[in-house]
């Protein structure tokens, strides 16, 4: 599930996948290697496919946190419930690592996905205005992973 090592055809899948979902705003070429060094890329398979991804880094300021960067679900793969059973096992793994809090940002027009945190128990924390430049706004949420 996490990928510890990567070639040039998974790279661009990854990149291919975050792209359809993300535009300019997801992982790519140069981005993924550093990432799966450093950070944490987690896939969810399907038929031997990638088709789910889940970004995640750790917070220097606080190592009990760690952020999502991105998560999709690659399309024709989603509204079948992956997203939740990926998100869900993701949450075990990062528990299992001693992450105490998981955060993440999500586009308040995607009704879709905050229907998925609230579902998992993620809270709203506040919203992000220009997060990512003028007019681009967030809502950050986050789930308390400790019992």
């Amino acid at each position: 599930m996490r990928v510890t090592e990567f070639s040039e055809p998974l790279i661009g899948e990854l990149t291919q996948i975050e792209a359809e979902a993300f535009g300019d705003g997801g992982l790519n070429r140069w981005t993924f290697p550093v990432l799966i060094r450093h950070g944490a890329i987690y896939v969810l398979r399907c038929d031997g496919k990638i088709c789910g991804i889940a970004d995640i880094i750790k917070d220097w300021m606080d190592p009990g946190l760690a952020f999502l960067v991105n998560f999709v679900i690659r399309k024709g793969e989603r509204n079948k419930g992956l997203g939740t059973i990926f998100l869900e096992k993701l949450i075990a793994i990062l528990k299992d690592d001693g992450i105490k809090r998981l955060q993440l940002t999500v586009d308040p027009a995607n009704k879709q996905a905050i229907r998925v945190y609230k579902k998992l128990g993620f809270k709203l924390i506040t919203e992000l205005s220009d997060e990512y430049g003028p007019g681009v706004d967030r809502f950050l949420y986050e789930l308390e992973l400790e019992e």
